[in-house]
């Protein structure tokens, strides 16, 4: 995961940099660590149980190359591998 999130930390700014790969090719998502919530709960992942929100902060930079959170409701699991590994696909 280390290759994934360029950025290792939390920063004042909230900026998270993420490397994903988009068919094939190595693409730099940056993202803010608003994560957004409706009455305690998170409107579009589940609450994490240890607390830690990466795979949060990963859901939010697909989303954001897919357009919004509507457009990744559904797809394929392998997808996301690709996209965070750069592996040849199907």
């Amino acid at each position: 995961m280390k290759n994934v999130f360029l950025t290792q930390n939390f920063n004042k700014a909230g900026i998270q940099v993420v490397k994903l790969y988009i068919r094939g090719i190595p693409t730099v998502v940056v993202v803010d660590d608003y994560i957004p919530y409706y009455n305690n709960n998170l409107i579009m992942n589940r609450q994490p149980p240890d607390g830690d929100y990466w795979g949060v902060i990963l859901e939010k930079a697909w989303a954001k190359v897919n357009g919004n959170y509507e457009n990744i409701n559904y797809g394929w699991q392998v997808e996301s591998f690709y996209s965070l590994t750069g592996a040849p696909g199907r």
